[in-house]
């Protein structure tokens, strides 16, 4: 990759900004990985069987994961 010191120039002032987006869209890439995965192990323990009693905290857990990855993707398009 090339570095170029004039181009590095311009971003004098908003750095912190640019860090700020990277590091809110890695979270927020985190976090959509984190969803699918638990949502492909709650269909999988839904189609085995399990109870409903035993699936209310999972159901929860990905409905807060999904609520904090919309929250994200919200922060880093705002």
């Amino acid at each position: 990759m090339y570095f170029d010191s004039r181009l590095w120039a311009f971003t004098r002032g908003v750095r912190l900004r640019i860090f700020g987006a990277v590091a809110v869209g890695v979270l927020a890439v985190l976090f959509g990985i984190a969803r699918l995965a638990l949502l492909g192990w709650l269909i999988i323990r839904v189609f085995e069987g399990t109870p409903v009693q035993e699936l209310v905290l999972p159901f929860i857990g990905v409905g807060v994961v999904m609520v904090l990855r919309g929250w994200l993707e919200y922060l880093r398009t705002m």
